[in-house]
């Protein structure tokens, strides 16, 4: 009997030596993953929240032309874009929220004259008001605001308001987006139970598994929470250790569903509406990012800047929305072009950026020079037109130089194709 108690004696004494701080450290670290990982779903809600209100307000200014005004006629208060009424036209906003899931509503002053809300007998809540804070928040205040609880027909919205200026800087009503509140938090609770699960599981496990598998998950742990802090700084690009996604319990259900958002995150920040390439924010992180990786290991890269030639021909002769497709399909044919080689970015208008990574110079001109022979060969087809397009480059090296000073020497190279015939390809030195 003594030394069936010795052994367990020996057994609690070395629980408590070993197991407990392990038990604590895993608390400790699911407990600061979790509130970590609450804080970043709330902000990147917010920020996403503040991306879709304005992908919204480039889509009405995409769709129809001119100004935001009111006309008064009457009790009848309508909202205008130009000499097109917005009142009731509620397509656009409807085709967002079944990609979004997000409701959206639009206000002439302080009434809704777009939404996808229902009231509770099923119909539209057009003509309702919104609430005083809001009018004195956002209308009247002129600043944009979130709310984790506004009461919109009865039910609490997490949700963001902007408000909606005329070409004069008055403020004549309101942007709405936002979640209910209770879908909002189901999913931060759902996304949070994986941790608090292994959390509780690890408690239970490390008591009885080796102290070398315990800190397998402790490290899973610290990797998946480095990875959110990540994400929570923006880096979107950062990469989750592949261990992890691996794992078959709910730390790996976790990260795969992390990845997934992560995904999310970057089509909605970093991609362009139009093209479906990167934008230029997502461009000019990325050019550092390979401006970094050759400064720290030597790694060769090359900037191009593109212009479509006499893309304003287009435009005049056929039409904005010809020159879309034309924009459309040229990016295609170059995202093509660029797999495995780099990437490339919307930069601004029908220019576009090109990177190309692991490459010199005269490697990247040869790339370049089969990419024109390609764009030369395609044809844009709108309606019963069929034409051709071709494209200036400017071509420089990365050189360890500042990237500011790699584009501008890129962007004198495409302006001396410009000015000497377009359809070329410029990488000499200038």
């Amino acid at each position: 009997m003594k030394a069936k108690l010795r052994r367990n004696g020996f057994f609690w004494v070395l629980l408590k030596m070993n197991m407990l701080p392990v038990v604590i450290l895993t608390l400790v670290i699911t407990t600061f993953s979790a509130a970590r990982f609450a804080t970043s779903m709330s902000v990147e809600a917010q920020n996403g929240l503040v991306n879709l209100s304005q992908t919204i307000v480039t889509l009405y200014d995409t769709v129809y032309k001119g100004d935001y005004h009111v006309e008064n006629e009457g009790d009848t208060v309508t909202l205008m874009k130009g000499e097109q009424v917005l009142n009731g036209d509620c397509t656009i906003v409807d085709s967002i929220k079944e990609k979004t899931g997000v409701d959206i509503t639009i206000f002439c002053e302080d009434t809704r004259v777009i939404t996808t809300i229902q009231k509770s007998d099923n119909v539209r809540a057009i003509g309702t008001k919104a609430n005083n804070t809001v009018i004195e928040d956002v209308l009247k205040g002129g600043h944009p605001q979130f709310y984790s609880s506004t009461m919109v027909e009865g039910v609490k919205y997490f949700s963001y308001y902007e408000p909606l200026y005329t070409n004069d800087g008055t403020c004549i009503g309101m942007i709405f987006v936002g979640k209910p509140s209770a879908e909002v938090e189901k999913l931060v609770f759902d996304s949070l139970n994986p941790i608090i699960v292994f959390g509780m599981l690890t408690m239970l496990i490390v008591c009885f598994v080796t102290s070398q598998f315990s800190g397998k998950l402790v490290t899973a742990i610290r990797t998946t929470e480095e990875f959110l802090a990540m994400i929570a700084k923006g880096e979107l690009h950062t990469e989750l250790d592949a261990d992890v996604l691996k794992r078959k319990d709910e730390l790996g259900d976790m990260g795969r569903d992390l990845i997934k958002m992560q995904k999310s995150l970057r089509e909605l920040v970093e991609q362009d509406i139009l093209t479906g390439l990167y934008n230029r924010r997502s461009g000019e992180i990325l050019l550092k990012m390979a401006s970094e990786n050759y400064q720290r290991e030597g790694t060769p890269f090359c900037v191009a800047i593109g212009d479509i030639d006499h893309f304003k021909n287009v435009n005049d002769t056929y039409g904005h929305e010809c020159g879309d497709i034309a924009l459309i399909e040229i990016s295609r044919w170059i995202e093509e072009h660029m797999k495995d080689r780099g990437f490339v970015a919307r930069w601004g208008g029908e220019e576009l950026l090109l990177v190309y990574d692991n490459m010199k110079l005269d490697e990247a001109a040869d790339c370049m020079k089969e990419l024109m022979e390609e764009i030369r060969s395609q044809r844009i087809m709108y309606g019963d037109v069929t034409f051709g397009i071709t494209m200036t480059f400017g071509l420089a090296e990365g050189n360890g130089m500042a990237v500011e000073h790699i584009i501008r020497e890129a962007d004198t190279r495409l302006y001396m194709g410009k000015n000497s015939g377009r359809n070329k390809i410029v990488y000499e030195a200038v």
